[in-house]
């Protein structure tokens, strides 16, 4: 019995031993990336000094335009690292950094290089990096957590080959975030854990935290916002807001204007529910343009249909005006110049993270605005006209 309690204690003590010098690496492969994948490791001198330089993976298809790796939840947070065929058998690696959302720029000062095994093998693309000040973002905060977010881009279509570090790309296909917890990361001071003649190493595949994101229905559900919203703003609301004065009889409000706004309140919130999934996708649900939409389609959805139905009950036993009518009259004039605005906005906030939205489209948006304001000023002022004669 000795004997073998013994042997047991030595298997256990020399597995803890191999364990520790063992470079652990754990890796994310995105559902819908098209066959990317990446991989870190961080050395134990790294994780216990809190500098020093880790390293990562890249791998995809051949054939893609591009792909990358980035620190942070957002491309605005850290280092972004692209890469893309430089020939028929070698990698570009680029080193970039990104202001606002739109194409990043490469930087020198991120210290990042190629290793060993890096290339084009058998229609795979590999991309062996350390980096060397990689282990804090951009406001200072370290990476090594058990809640470290990464993001993560695919560009698909005709490859891109060149040797040019400031090559400039065109927009992803898909892009995503997830999280890694990085303690698993930790492990061995290899110079090269991914390159096959290192010492053996530990591959751990998590299933992380994640958010994958279309780029395509990203468009799609950006263009079905504004359309919706811009219609129900600017055409619905106040034209069929008129009808009570081009068609005043005692069943305008029951017959048809109330129906007609509630179909413009539906559309509304068509879009806005496109609206929200935009910004969760793009992580701005707290942003400007957002914020004063929650306002404005909460006022149209809420509060102007309680205002609406209090007057038409109200107007039923004492065939008068009320208070109620007033705010409901008022604030739904309120709501649309705001939603209006609001929509302006929206193009400039959209253009800040998508260049690609042509220039013309918040000058004509301007123009249908400003007739339609006029037409609605014109009738109303003919309506008040006629009623005061």
């Amino acid at each position: 019995m000795m004997g073998w309690n013994l042997l047991l204690f030595v298997a256990f003590c020399y597995l803890g031993i191999v364990s520790s010098a063992l470079a652990q690496i754990i890796s994310y492969t995105p559902s819908t990336g098209g066959g990317v994948s990446y991989g870190v490791n961080i050395p134990s001198s790294t994780a216990k000094l809190g500098s020093g330089p880790i390293f990562f993976q890249l791998q995809a298809p051949a054939d893609i335009k591009w792909a990358a790796l980035g620190l942070g939840n957002q491309m605005t947070d850290g280092q972004l690292f692209v890469v893309y065929s430089a020939s028929d058998t070698h990698v570009t690696l680029s080193p970039r950094r990104a202001n606002t959302h739109v194409a990043p720029t490469y930087d020198s000062t991120i210290r990042a290089f190629l290793l060993e095994g890096s290339g084009i093998y058998n229609g795979l693309l590999t991309a062996n990096v350390r980096c060397d000040n990689c282990i804090t973002l951009d406001n200072g905060k370290s990476i090594l957590s058990n809640r470290s977010s990464w993001v993560w881009a695919v560009a698909h279509g005709p490859q891109l080959v060149s040797s040019n570090v400031s090559e400039t790309i065109y927009q992803h296909d898909w892009h995503g975030i997830f999280t890694f917890d990085l303690t698993k990361a930790v492990g061995g001071d290899s110079s090269n854990p991914f390159f096959h003649s290192s010492p053996p190493f530990a591959r751990l595949t998590l299933d992380p935290e994640q958010q994958q994101i279309s780029d395509t229905l990203l468009h799609k559900q950006r263009i079905a916002h504004g359309v919706m919203t811009s219609v129900a703003f600017v055409l619905l609301f106040p034209n069929f807001g008129l009808l009570l004065h081009i068609i005043p009889t005692r069943y305008t409000v029951a017959w048809i204007h109330a129906p007609l706004q509630m179909f413009a309140v539906l559309l509304a919130l068509a879009g806005f529910v496109f609206g929200v999934s935009v910004s969760k996708d793009l992580q701005e649900l707290a942003g400007y343009h957002p914020v004063l939409g929650y306002l404005s389609i909460g006022g149209v959805v809420i509060v102007q249909p309680i205002l609406g139905i209090m007057q038409h009950v109200k107007f039923r036993r004492s065939r008068e005006k009320t208070l109620y009518g007033v705010s409901h009259r008022w604030l739904g004039r309120f709501l649309c110049a705001f939603g209006i605005v609001n929509g302006g906005l929206g193009f400039h906030y959209a253009q800040a993270k998508n260049p690609d939205i042509p220039l013309a489209s918040p000058i004509v948006y301007a123009i249908i605005c400003a007739l339609v304001g006029a037409i609605y000023a014109l009738l109303l002022a003919v309506a008040w006209y006629g009623v005061a004669a």
